[in-house]
Parts: C-alpha cells; structure tokens; sequence
C-alpha cells in the first residue's frame, strides 16, 4: 500500500475525530435553542455556524472515503460511498437514543461505516505491527529486569527498549524530528512504517510525576498536525507506584487529550542518581 493511501486514511481519521467534536459543540449549541432566538441575533448564527461545519466534516468523510476507494482501484466501493452519500436528505439529522444524553449523528455514522469498510484494507498491516509495537512498549519494566539494568534517567530506558524495537522493525529511530514554525519537536523512539511513536518520561518521585503529565501535554500541542505520525505514546516509566493506569486514564479524560495519544503506566526498577554520587 502506497504512502499516499496511508496518510490519507490518517486524514480521514482525524476528519472523523473532528467530526465527532463538531457533534459535541452543536449539541451544546441546541441546548440553548428557544422559540425566540432560533431565526437571528447572535444565537441563530452560532447555530448556523455550528451546523455549517458539521455538516462541511461530514460531507468531507464521504467525499475523502471516495477518492481513497478510487486510488486503490475499487470502483464498485466507490459508487456505494456515493450512494450512501445521496441516500440521506440531510446530514443534521440527529437522534438521542435511550442509551445514551449525547446527539447521535446516522448520518455521519454512515460516513464512518463507509470508511471503516474500506480502513482495514489500508490499515489491517499496520494495526498488526501497532500490536506488536504497544506490546515491547507495555513490557518495558520486563526489558529492563533481564537485561539487569537499573535506569536513572529516560534515556536509559528509551535505549533498551528501542535495541528490542529494532529486533522487530528494522526503520526504528531515535529523536524523531517534527518541525513546527519555530520549535522542532523530536519523539523519542519512532517507527515510520506504522506512523507510530513513543515518549518516554522517567519518574521517581510524586512531582516528577505531576511534572511528567505536564510534560505529555506540551508534547501533545507539539505533534499535532503532523501527517506522517498517527499513534503516540507516553509511557510513564516510575519507580514506585506513583500513579496506576486507571489515575492516567482518568486524568487524559479530564483534560480531553489527544484520542491519539495513548498513556503506557509501567512500574520497574531504577532511582534517580544523586547530585554529587558517580
């Protein structure tokens, strides 16, 4: 599969996220519809323009699904994205089901279910070694133990990890640069193949830990946009039981993280090198 294929898959991905928190800002935006203030003043346009972008986000799932079922010579696919597309009279329709307090949209389910179909195809080699890439990551306190190191900083955690990394993708890097306007930022360990990458954040202490979710948050502002990279992860490297998975993952909620950001809480052995000590 062609690079091309790939990053617009990764395009339409994000669309797709964007999407979704388009959904959320026009909920939002309805839940202060009244009789009076639907038609004009302030409130009618932020209504208009909260539905213009929805629907521009769903419309561009559809459009983008189609040219990426063209490029890779599926033309029959095509002709049912198309009509997928002209089947629904409106793409603001939306529902609350009883499940659930949140708008529903079918049709940008539909878009989704349209993309999804055709994702695997592209994407099913890739998940694969994405797989096979959060597991090395998952087992870095493992990697640590038999190789009988005892880190004291990042590096020295991000270095094995990566010599087993380069044992199962033969294009692992190091410090992979992602230029911005003015800073160039630089993940620790990256796998082009998968547009996949990992950052790595050694903690010893309860405030290194506070300091390490800043850290991610900063990063995540410092990757984003970046086409030819899809998946990070943090992955939490402590030397005591700072914080546990569910802290993490509750906290990456709190702060509406990055959904392609995933945080990695691994325990191992290891201190901090004190001031003075060889």
């Amino acid at each position: 599969m062609d690079i091309e294929e790939k990053l617009l898959a990764a395009s339409i991905r994000d669309t797709i996220h964007n999407a979704d928190l388009a959904l959320v800002k026009y909920q939002h935006v309805c839940e202060g519809n009244r009789d009076d203030n639907v038609e004009e003043g302030d409130h009618a346009e932020a209504l208009e323009e909260a539905e213009r972008h929805l629907v521009f986000l769903i419309e561009k799932v559809f459009r983008d699904t189609a040219v990426l079922a063209e490029r890779m010579s599926l033309p029959g696919y095509r002709k049912d994205v198309l009509r997928a597309r002209q089947s629904l009279q409106t793409l603001t329709a939306t529902e609350i089901p009883p499940w659930d307090v949140a708008f529903h949209s079918p049709p940008l389910a539909a878009a989704r279910t349209m993309f999804d179909s055709i994702a695997t195809m592209v994407e099913g080699r890739e998940v694969t070694g994405l797989r096979v890439f959060e597991t090395i990551l998952h087992n870095t306190p493992k990697i640590i133990e038999r190789g009988g190191l005892k880190p004291s900083n990042e590096a020295d955690v991000r270095n094995a990890v990566r010599a087993v990394l380069q044992l199962a993708f033969r294009d692992v890097v190091r410090e992979v640069p992602i230029p911005k306007s003015i800073k160039t930022y630089r993940p620790d360990i990256g796998v082009p193949s998968l547009m996949a990458a990992a950052e790595y954040k050694f903690i010893d202490s309860q405030q290194e830990a506070k300091a390490a979710l800043e850290g991610i948050y900063a990063d995540m502002r410092g990757y984003a946009g970046h086409h030819s990279w899809r998946s990070f992860y943090a992955v939490l490297y402590m030397t005591n039981n700072f914080y546990n998975q569910a802290d993490v993952d509750h906290e990456f909620r709190l702060v509406k993280a990055d959904l392609n950001w995933t945080p990695l809480v691994v325990i191992g052995p290891g201190a901090r090198k004190t001031k003075g000590v060889a």
